[in-house]
């Protein structure tokens, strides 16, 4: 049984100004890492911090030429490897981590998504890892993992250590941390569930966000970068479905350009915003603002921080049920999820018979918007962290 604590628990709660090192693939203080939920992970964590250190970066000797090999090794075999995830680099990263440790004084070690750099760590430090999903999992949902052939054992076993290891383990949904469970035998006491937030500096404001209505034409937005795999084609066949049934409707792709037959007059396409930047983030907000629901209905999915900015925005999600979206999306509240089976028929017919009902969108805008503010935002996150973090630094 896995643990969700309660988001208004009180950062008063955790021991006040911990010093706490981060270990992470990237740098944290780069939006780029881990498509930004590490640097707003550490950021969430402040509050509670007298300092937050990176060790890093962490490199294998010789690792752009190791890569370069690692490279023309797959195109004659067809197999991926990648040089700063083999053991020795594991246990070179771990004794790099381990004299930074004993150099300094830490009360505590944060691994957001760090389970190569952490997998070989020997010093005795309260570890909290943070993951989105386990190997096992990604092997099930990404093609790319299954062409690893000997080094999907070693991943394995990163991923077993590190949750041996581990003194708290953090999933964003339930699908994960089941897996973690099941698939690596975790202590279900170390398990905790708690959703991230949406990756925004600042929240929409919330009388913009409430009381939408969709008076002439039905705004659906695709936000994301893959089109693929984030299940593109079926949301254009979902547009066609809708005007094909006379639905004055619109489509904005925003984040990926479209194969060559994906065109229309009523598509828009927004090749990529990068929300770092000032006027791309206002375009971004202005896209959301505009916009009616998401409709997004991906092929695999780990998490999905969009599902999370859409609930700021008090967008309605109508997506797959696939991952760990369910601990987002809450069928019938805060949107609605079809099977991965699902075409774009299903998904027009699921539009028309709620979201043009106007008191149904009301109560899915809402709803929303409500869930973004007490789970789906990053000070709930940390909140919850805090409680977790003074319950495993209070054991004796």
């Amino acid at each position: 049984m896995t643990h969700s604590p309660q988001p208004d628990q009180d950062l008063r709660q955790a021991p006040a100004r911990l010093r706490i090192a981060v270990v992470s693939p990237g740098d944290p203080r780069d939006r780029r890492t881990w498509s930004g939920s590490t640097y707003f992970i550490v950021k969430a964590l402040e509050p509670l911090a007298q300092s937050l250190t990176w060790i890093g970066p962490l490199a294998v000797p010789h690792q752009r030429i190791k890569k370069r090999l690692a490279a023309i090794r797959r195109r004659i075999t067809g197999l991926r490897t990648y040089p700063e995830r083999t053991v020795k680099a594991s246990q070179y990263f771990g004794r790099r981590i381990d004299r930074h440790l004993d150099r300094g004084e830490f009360d505590l070690l944060l691994a957001p998504a760090a389970s190569v750099e952490a997998a070989h760590i020997e010093s005795d430090i309260p570890l909290v890892y943070i993951s989105d999903a386990t190997f096992a999992l990604m092997q099930e949902v990404y093609p790319i993992f299954s062409s690893m052939g000997k080094a999907a054992v070693t991943e394995h076993r990163f991923e077993q250590a590190v949750i041996d290891r581990a003194d708290l383990l953090v999933y964003p949904s339930h699908w994960a941390a089941r897996s973690a469970m099941h698939s690596y035998a975790a202590d279900p006491d170390k398990v905790r569930v708690i959703p991230f937030g949406a990756n925004l500096d600042t929240s929409p404001v919330r009388e913009t966000c409430l009381g939408r209505h969709i008076k002439d034409r039905l705004e659906l937005l695709f936000l994301a970068k893959e089109w693929e795999r984030k299940g593109g084609e079926i949301a254009f066949q979902t547009l066609l479905d809708l005007l094909e049934h006379g639905v004055d409707a619109r489509l904005t792709v925003c984040g990926t350009v479209p194969p060559a037959p994906f065109r229309h007059e009523r598509m828009t396409v927004i090749p990529y915003l990068n929300k770092n930047i000032p006027d791309q983030r206002a375009r971004f907000d202005e896209v959301l603002s505009r916009s009616h629901l998401l409709l997004l209905p991906t092929r695999a999915e780990c998490y999905g921080v969009v599902f999370c900015e859409a609930a700021a925005y008090g967008l309605p999600v109508y997506a797959t049920d696939v991952g760990g979206v369910g601990t987002i999306v809450e069928n019938g509240v805060n949107g609605h999820l079809l099977p991965p089976a699902a075409g774009g028929a299903d998904f027009s017919r699921l539009i028309r018979e709620t979201a043009l009902d106007p008191s149904t969108y009301m109560r899915l805008n809402t709803e929303s918007r409500r869930r973004y503010e007490e789970r789906l935002n990053w000070d709930a996150w940390g909140h919850s962290m805090a409680a977790e973090i003074s319950r495993i630094l209070s054991k004796p």
